[in-house]
């Protein structure tokens, strides 16, 4: 199974086996998130390391695992298939979930009023 992070500015995979990954993965994940006490932050965190560590093959799978973790929970379950997190296309959405409704809301036209 192949992982692919977008993150815009850079792009990196992992392939392993799927056997196990998302217990791994979610273990991963639980133990950022109960570490940074965010959601926003573990993210942040997982991007970081990609960042900071981009020779390091360990960390990158760390990462990328983390990031497959959240999205697992927070997202959408994990199948036995190749995946591509494109970052600049999920994290928008997360950050600013009511942005995506004032198109569709009757007080849109209120929302920059002053």
């Amino acid at each position: 199974m192949k992982i692919s992070v977008d993150g815009g500015s850079f792009k990196v995979a992992v392939e392993t086996e799927f056997e196990g990954l998302v217990d791994e993965a979610s273990v991963i994940y639980n133990e950022a998130l109960k570490q940074t006490k965010s959601n926003d932050k573990t993210i942040l965190r997982f991007l970081q390391t990609i960042l900071e560590h981009r020779d390091s093959d360990d960390a990158i799978g760390y990462a990328v695992l983390g990031l497959l973790g959240w999205y697992n929970a927070t997202i959408n379950q994990v199948e036995d298939e190749d995946i591509e997190l494109a970052l600049p296309k999920i994290l928008p959405h997360l950050i600013n979930p009511a942005g995506d409704l004032t198109a569709f809301s009757a007080s849109e036209k209120d929302t920059f009023l002053h």
